[in-house]
């Protein structure tokens, strides 16, 4: 079945994004003040504090009162780029708008960080024209490694919510990270041929983020890996395979291992996988990725390996540099 989306993917224009990016901020705050308060602190490098703070009997000038309830005021405005230029000009205008407030501060949002240089001169502007404005410049990837981490897996929608916002990002190339995710996926009963072959199917209608590598999950942890090299959906009448090219290698080298896939999955697990479905095919690697929290997962799971292992060559050191690891 066709994964239903928080975020829309059919257009890429600024105000989408926008507005997409406005709408998970959104979210995070209507669920945990103190999440969104850490994702803003984060982002724009200045203490964001979201909601009210309660005190009692708390000295102030000339007397103490019973109790003190505080709101501090922040504002912060965004502007998004997708792919226009940044306009210095636009930014002053934009940090005219703050008034009053104890905290004032403007994020530029762009595909890729602008230079330091530029960052530095067009804050050096703002504050000229307008004392007291933090500015700041922010990439999508930025917003998503910040919102990474956020939510524990047993909160199910946030942590699909903000995995939908990363796949989104990626989806409308706001930033390309598919060189360096891996997508982690529950087997079950397959386990034992997936890692056999190097091949792993789903039905070929199932929506699915670009990724480069796959990750065979079964007891708790991830198995096996191996990094993309062809992908084909299939059709088996028992004697002759056709093959549709997907993604990556035109080959012929997985033709023996497909057969022997699909009719393994029919033998030991029930499946009938002739037709219908995608093959994502590669040279395996045994690992031993543990997931440290409680349960399963309920569907794939994608992580950015460079944000777990640093760099990598090819997939025999990221098997070796998974090992030992461990993952929520």
């Amino acid at each position: 079945m066709p994964k239903i989306h928080y975020f829309q993917r059919y257009s890429s224009v600024e105000n989408t994004v926008t507005n997409n990016t406005l709408q998970l901020f959104a979210r995070i705050y209507n669920y945990s003040t103190s999440q969104a308060s850490k994702v803003l602190s984060e982002l724009s490098g200045e203490p964001v504090e979201i909601g009210i703070e309660i005190n009692q009997q708390e000295r102030a000038k000339d007397s103490v009162p019973d109790g003190t309830i505080i709101q501090r005021s922040f504002k912060v405005l965004v502007e998004a780029k997708v792919d226009a230029g940044v306009d210095t000009d636009q930014l002053i205008r934009h940090a005219a708008n703050f008034s009053n407030e104890s905290q004032k501060i403007l994020l530029l949002l762009t595909k890729q960080p602008i230079e330091k240089k530029e960052e530095e001169n067009i804050s050096r502007q703002i504050l000229a024209a307008h004392p007291g404005v933090v500015f700041k410049n922010i990439t999508y990837e930025g917003v998503c490694k910040a919102i990474r981490g956020l939510f524990k897996d047993y909160e199910y929608e946030m942590y699909a919510l903000v995995d939908d916002y990363v796949e989104y990002c990626n989806d409308a190339n706001l930033f390309d990270q598919s060189k360096f995710l891996m997508r982690i996926l529950p087997c079950g009963e397959s386990v034992e041929i997936n890692k056999k072959y190097g091949i792993y199917f789903h039905p070929s209608d199932r929506g699915y983020t670009n990724h480069s590598f796959v990750g065979i999950y079964a007891n708790k942890t991830v198995q096996s890996i191996w990094a993309i090299d062809s992908v084909f959906d299939i059709e088996f009448d028992g004697t002759k395979l056709k093959k549709k090219l997907i993604q990556g290698r035109a080959t012929n080298d997985y033709d023996e291992k497909i057969i022997g896939i699909i009719k393994d999955a029919k033998k030991e697990c029930g499946y009938n996988v002739e037709d219908g479905h995608r093959f994502f095919c590669g040279s395996p690697a045994e690992t031993d990725y543990k997931k440290s929290s409680a349960g399963g997962i309920q569907g794939a799971r994608f992580i950015n390996l460079r944000d777990v292992i640093g760099e990598f060559t090819d997939t025999k050191d990221v098997a070796k540099k998974l090992t030992g690891k461990l993952w929520e």
